[in-house]
């Protein structure tokens, strides 16, 4: 492609006079007592993610009657979702599964022209560049505000339809295989779980799991980009049935620390505070890390009852427990002797081996494509900023993601 057909324009001249940018509805127009628990996802700051949007187990939904009234805040396919306060520079696409979701008061949302691929400008909207312009130029000095003038503002590098057409198809490709991926993992974590609660059900005999396990608290230290051993938090831990890696920080300790707190596969970590009764497994093959001060390691003294131990702990019978165990007014917590108070089922060792090697299956093939996942990412993030400023041909960029794959 040549560079000549590049040309600096606005996100405000690219909408002209058929695109649109829309403030979610104030609360004249929809008041917090017309949320449900059912219903379509309300979408605000606190479901945009970068380039992705995700329901918490907190967001609001609202009924279709709703909808039905306030029609002109119903998303559709292709619209770019923004935080409207906070997190500005958080922006995604809406999927085709995602049309018919409802803008909510703290977001804001554009929809552009057919003359414009709406895919393109979605990806160009992921880039250090254009984010750091929002976050610099969003109103406000306590908390950032985003608004229709200054979007309208954001300086955009344009080349032709069928260039921006290519562009989103090689970055859309990439994030679809990932998204493929993420759905697997869950789908895997998912028959992991089922597996302990069949093998669950046989099992008559109840022991005190702290019979079962030793106990230990973390170290106190401090995070950082790197290098030095994985430091792993509550906030790495609560998220997935696997440890997000790809998001935790290094940290430094010394000799005698590393070799203390060090993780070692089959170790379990429990959140003592911040988010008390959550837990993680060690996997064979992960990183080495050590494990914070808010976290608890739980190593079983008989290797062949972690997995089991872990999914447990993940169990709703424990949740339950948890939730009446807890301590504390201000921030709830569970020290070591609170998280293994409690008595756990264990199968017979047959059952027990027969489930360990399920699980083991299971979560070994969900590493797997998680790792896959890691190497997308990176390819997708070193080709997003050359392929946005025209300095990397689709040719190119398609050779290299079947080099990486």
């Amino acid at each position: 492609m040549s560079s000549q057909e590049w040309h600096e324009s606005t996100l405000g001249l690219l909408l002209g006079s058929t695109g649109s940018i829309k403030t979610g509805p104030f609360g004249t127009m929809l008041k917090a007592s017309e949320y449900s628990e059912s219903g379509v996802p309300v979408i605000s700051v606190g479901e945009v993610g970068y380039g992705t949007l995700k329901l918490r187990k907190d967001t609001p939904r609202v009924s279709p009657a709703i909808t039905s009234r306030l029609s002109e805040y119903v998303l559709e396919t292709n619209d770019i979702v923004f935080g409207r306060k906070g997190a500005v520079d958080r922006s995604s696409i809406v999927r085709p599964y995602e049309d018919g979701w409802f803008l909510g008061s703290d977001g804001i949302r554009v929809r552009l022209p057919q003359s414009v691929n709406a895919g393109f400008i979605a990806y160009q909207f992921q880039l250090d560049s254009i984010r750091t312009w929002l976050l610099q130029h969003a109103s406000g000095s306590t908390m950032l505000s985003l608004n229709q003038g200054t979007l309208e503002r954001v300086p955009l590098l344009i080349p032709p339809l069928a260039t921006q057409q290519a562009i989103a198809e090689v970055l859309s490709a990439l994030d679809d295989k990932i998204a493929a991926n993420s759905r697997l993992a869950e789908t895997m974590a998912e028959m992991a779980t089922a597996q302990f609660d069949l093998r669950a059900k046989t099992a008559t005999v109840s022991v005190p799991l702290s019979e079962l396990v030793t106990t230990q608290y973390g170290v106190t230290t401090s995070s950082h980009e790197g290098p030095g051993p994985k430091f792993l938090r509550v906030t790495d831990i609560n998220k997935k049935p696997w440890i997000e890696w790809a998001t935790t920080p290094y940290c430094t300790v010394n000799e005698t620390e590393l070799e203390k707190y060090k993780v070692t596969t089959g170790d379990i970590l429990v959140a003592r505070m911040a988010d008390p009764g959550k837990a993680a497994f060690v996997d064979l093959g992960d990183p080495e890390a050590v494990f914070a001060s808010y976290l608890v390691r739980l190593r079983a003294l008989n290797t062949d009852q972690a997995l089991f131990i872990y999914y447990f702990l993940r169990s709703t019978t424990y949740r339950n427990y948890a939730e009446g165990a807890m301590q504390g007014s201000v921030q709830k917590n569970m020290n070591a002797k609170v998280i293994v108070a409690t008595d756990i089922a264990m199968p017979e060792i047959g059952v027990l081996r027969e489930f360990n090697e399920v699980a083991a299956k299971l979560r070994t093939l969900t590493q797997g494509v998680l790792k896959e996942n890691l190497k997308l990412v990176a390819v997708r993030d070193a080709l997003l900023p050359r392929l946005m400023s025209g300095k990397l041909r689709i040719q190119d960029a398609e050779d290299l993601i079947s080099a990486a794959i």
